[in-house]
């Protein structure tokens, strides 16, 4: 069982990684090391193995990339950015069909939210902005998606 850890640390991070390849003991397993090791990486601790969280992390990651989403999002969210994992797979005419409903979706919730069917018709409610920001990230992610499968197509 991993520590405690604040929402929006590094350490919830970690945390979300080793989860993300079925826990704790899952990560130990794959990286051969032991689970108070790993455990003692979501310690908030000025003292560290040598390159304990980076190195663990990256091999980790290499193993499952999964598990590297968490990190990515985290750092991504660090430098004022979002993080999407993308699928470079399919059919572009397709991306671009499903590109085009996704926006749609928003601009559906966009006039939902400022309809007179809304408690605050001039905003969006708490519960509109997060309904907008999950349409927003379904958009986002076929949106890099689709840039990611041109990148590819266009060979860089």
């Amino acid at each position: 069982m991993t520590r405690a850890t604040r929402p929006g640390s590094i350490q919830s991070s970690v945390r979300a990684a080793y989860l993300a390849v079925g826990g704790l003991e899952s990560a130990s397993e794959d990286l051969g090391v032991s689970v108070t090791t790993l455990s003692y990486g979501t310690e908030v601790t000025d003292l560290r193995p040598g390159g304990l969280g980076v190195n663990y992390l990256d091999r980790l990651g290499r193993i499952e990339p999964l598990s590297a989403v968490p990190l990515a999002q985290h750092f991504a969210h660090l430098a004022g950015g979002v993080f999407h994992p993308v699928d470079v797979q399919g059919d572009l005419a397709a991306d671009i069909s499903l590109l085009t409903r996704e926006f749609s979706d928003v601009l559906a919730k966009h006039a939902e939210a400022h309809s007179s069917d809304s408690e605050n018709p001039t905003d969006y409610t708490a519960a509109e902005a997060r309904d907008q920001l999950k349409e927003l990230d379904d958009v986002i992610e076929v949106a890099v998606s689709l840039r990611a499968a041109l990148l590819t197509r266009a060979g860089g």
